[in-house]
Parts: C-alpha cells; structure tokens; sequence
C-alpha cells in the first residue's frame, strides 16, 4: 500500500526546506564580513601610567585617534598591564563599538596583551572623519594600571575628508 501524500506531510517538508535554506543564509549575516583596501595606518603611544578601578566603561587616556576613513577598520591594539583582570574595547565616534565587543585579560604580574578590533565606518553627514576610542573597566572595581600602550589602525581613506 502506497503512503498517501498530505498536505500536513508536504507541509512539514516545506518548513523542513525553508529551514535548511534559512541557517545559512543566517550564518552568513551574522558572520559581519568587511572589506575595504586598506592602504595607510596611524599609530598612537601612551607611556603615561594610568589606572582604573571603575566597573563602568572608560576612555583610556592616550590611545585614541581620529582620522579618515571609509570601509573596513583595523585596530590592534597593544598594552603592558597589571592589577585586577581588565577588558578592553574600541568605540567608533562613541557609538559603534568595534568586534569582538570586547577582550578581556588577566595578568599575572606586569603582562603584555595584544588585541586586534575590526569595524566598518562610512560617511555621516558628508564626513568621513572618525573617532577611534579605546576603552577599558575593572570587572571587579579592583585596581587595574597600564604602564604604557599603543594603538596601530589600519584603514582606507574617505573621500569626503575635510
């Protein structure tokens, strides 16, 4: 005896084909791709000591830049740190933060830590002019100090640079 065809069964294969079409496509706008043809970097070095115990997000002093871009960022960053555990970020005109959304390290003594942030910046309002900010917090709101850091970003120039 042959299975009937129903409409329940030929909806579920439906719903089973949408699903395996869906994921990838899924997949692929989560993986945030960028490009760009970056051909100029800017760095930035801080040897000021500076410290913080706040919870909250903080500018660190010395390791921002403004430049400008268009298309796909790159920013590596790079410290020597102590202290408490510590996560870091990169904001982009203090809006857009930069992926992974942040790193976090735990020193073990005075420890070195490199991070590399990738982001995407395009034109606002006919400027191509962006702020590249790092920022960091103490999970804990114990005493987190950077001897020194640097900043190295990798970018295209805009076209609408004043």
């Amino acid at each position: 005896m042959r299975p009937r065809f129903t409409v329940r069964r030929f909806l579920v294969f439906i719903g089973v084909g949408a699903i395996a079409v869906a994921t990838p496509l899924a997949v692929l706008a989560a993986s945030d791709r960028f490009n760009g043809a970056a051909e100029r970097q800017s760095a930035r070095w801080t040897a000021r000591g500076v410290s913080t115990s706040s919870t909250a997000w903080r500018n660190v002093p010395g390791l921002a830049l403004t430049r400008c871009t268009l298309n796909q960022v790159t920013l590596m960053l790079s410290v020597n740190v102590e202290g408490a555990p510590v996560r870091f970020r990169v904001k982009i005109d203090d809006a857009a933060t930069m992926k992974p959304t942040s790193a976090r390290f735990v020193p073990h003594g005075t420890e070195s830590f490199a991070y590399t942030f990738v982001g995407n910046t395009g034109p606002f309002e006919a400027n191509d002019n962006h702020l590249f900010n790092v920022q960091w917090r103490s999970p804990s709101g114990a005493q987190v100090t950077m001897p020194q850091g640097a900043i190295n970003l990798l970018f295209q120039r805009g076209t609408q640079c004043p």
